[in-house]
């Protein structure tokens, strides 16, 4: 004897032994982890029933539950291999940074033009006075003094002392290579030239005599 079969399930009712399926239920379908649905035969409502009958519903969960598993296994790995990816070309541009900047140096050279050197050439003091002769005038004790003109000279101190080999006395300054004196008596004359640089050495001294006065 068999209990009485759940209608909604192939489990017995508990405390019952295990229930049979209908003797209608078809032979292996290829599916035999399905569920059946129904009541025995002709004992449906409606006189109809239900006999023989599968679980689609049951199939179609697993269905969706192992497409579900595989979409998230496929997106898990797919992600590795992105993450793989980004990570490695990350780490291949920083090497390449690396390397570059380990490798670039930077050489700044600042050259500095200066402007031309000129040179000024600034006046030297006038050589010395060569040549100079002292003669008596055309008046009455006057010396003519007459001396050969000095390279950059400007412009010529005359100088007059009663006894030879002193320095003597500046008594004029002229813009010629000539001077007329009137001492009245012989003395003892210099001359120097002179420009913006200074005054030149003092020529060889002379004599000048007057009429009737000789040195």
């Amino acid at each position: 004897m068999t209990g009485p079969i759940d209608p909604d399930a192939t489990h017995p009712i508990e405390g019952q032994p295990d229930a049979t399926l209908p003797a209608d239920t078809p032979a292996s379908s290829g599916a035999a982890d399905r569920t059946y649905v129904g009541s025995p035969a002709g004992g449906g409502s409606g006189g109809g029933g239900s006999d023989g009958l599968w679980d689609d519903e049951e199939d179609d969960r697993r269905r969706l539950w192992w497409l579900a598993a595989g979409a998230l296994a496929a997106g898990v790995i797919v992600g590795v291999i992105v993450a793989l990816v980004v990570t490695g070309g990350d780490d291949k541009k920083e090497a390449a940074t690396t390397t570059t900047s380990t490798s670039t140096t930077t050489s700044s050279t600042t050259t500095t033009t200066l402007p031309p050197t000129t040179t000024t050439t600034g006046a030297t003091i006038p050589s010395q006075v060569l040549n100079l002769t002292a003669s008596p005038g055309g008046g009455s004790g006057e010396v003519s003094l007459q001396w050969d003109a000095a390279s950059g000279a400007t412009s010529y101190r005359i100088y007059r002392a009663d006894t030879m080999g002193t320095s003597g006395a500046l008594i004029a300054t002229v813009n010629t290579n000539e001077y007329v004196d009137t001492p009245g008596v012989h003395k003892y004359y210099t001359v120097t030239a002179v420009n913006s640089a200074g005054e030149g050495p003092k020529s060889v001294e002379t004599c000048g005599a007057v009429a009737g006065d000789p040195c």
